[in-house]
């Protein structure tokens, strides 16, 4: 099972997934694709039977490159845009005519795609394939999975509107944090990717002690609608909110400093070698 998802921000776009993946025995993977074509980058995920997401990733890769022509010669973005949901739709059409309706057996696919047309006329796009084959564009948030409604009920709560990047990838860390804790077969760490891409593109974070904040954003979760808040005063608890998930996920990373040196120390110890801290 999967809890997946996609972030509408003020200025780009998140895509994140659990990484945990179960088929006979549990592993984890990334479940975020990375793709580019003719005119830009796109993000993938999903939800569903893992062969058939595979199955609609590499024949969305292929259908595109077939079309590399027909995106240069656009004139415009919205008909690149138009290009794009097309050949989305039209494999989606066929693997639920050619495959999901011909297997014997309960099969569901679900995806979410954030898309990235650059040149002149930059524009960012979210996609969301639903289980019934439907295709269409979207200008709000998006959740897929096992996890969905738990991770959406958050992300309707902490970010009711479009949100910068900076102060979205904590909320979409911890709501995917939250959808995991509440569904079965979800679960590893946290991957997001963003579009456009930061200059230094680091995408993963353990979130285990995130979840700890559950109680400060489920007060937050019943005031809101319980006291009338202005809007200044929600997104002033929001970023108080939003730097308490940070401030968890520096000391993280400063924990796992820490163990690094430590490891030095021992070594040096051992060869018998001064420690110098860096």
């Amino acid at each position: 099972m999967t809890v997946c998802a996609g972030f509408v921000c003020s200025d780009g776009l998140i895509i994140g997934a659990d990484t945990e993946v179960s088929g006979g025995i549990k592993y984890h993977a990334t479940k975020l694709r990375r793709d580019s074509f003719a005119v830009g980058e796109y993000v993938l995920t999903g939800a569903g039977n893992a062969s058939f997401l595979g199955m609609a990733a590499a024949m969305i890769h292929y259908s595109l490159y077939d079309k590399r022509e027909k995106f240069e010669k656009a004139s415009s973005v919205e008909e690149r845009a138009r290009i794009f949901h097309g050949a989305i739709r039209g494999i989606i059409r066929e693997i639920h005519k050619d495959y999901i309706q011909s297997v014997g057996y309960q099969v569901s696919l679900e995806l979410i795609i954030g898309v990235r047309f650059t040149g002149q006329d930059e524009q960012l796009k979210l996609a969301h394939c639903a289980v019934d084959g439907g295709v269409s564009w979207l200008d709000h948030h998006v959740t897929a999975g096992s996890g969905s409604d738990i991770a959406m009920r958050f992300l309707t709560i902490l970010s009711p509107e479009p949100c910068p990047m900076k102060l979205m990838t904590p909320i979409a860390f911890f709501c995917l944090a939250q959808g995991k804790l509440g569904a079965e077969g979800a679960g590893g760490i946290s991957h997001l990717m963003k579009l456009p891409p930061p200059p230094t593109l680091q995408t993963v974070w353990s979130d285990s002690q995130m979840v700890e904040l559950a109680e400060e954003a489920l007060r937050l979760a019943i005031r809101y609608p319980r006291e009338a808040m202005k809007a200044e005063q929600f997104n002033a608890l929001l970023a108080k909110f939003s730097d308490d998930v940070r401030s968890v996920k520096e000391a993280v990373e400063q924990s796992i400093a820490s163990e690094t040196i430590a490891l030095e120390l021992i070594q040096r110890a051992k060869n018998n070698k001064p420690f110098q801290a860096p």
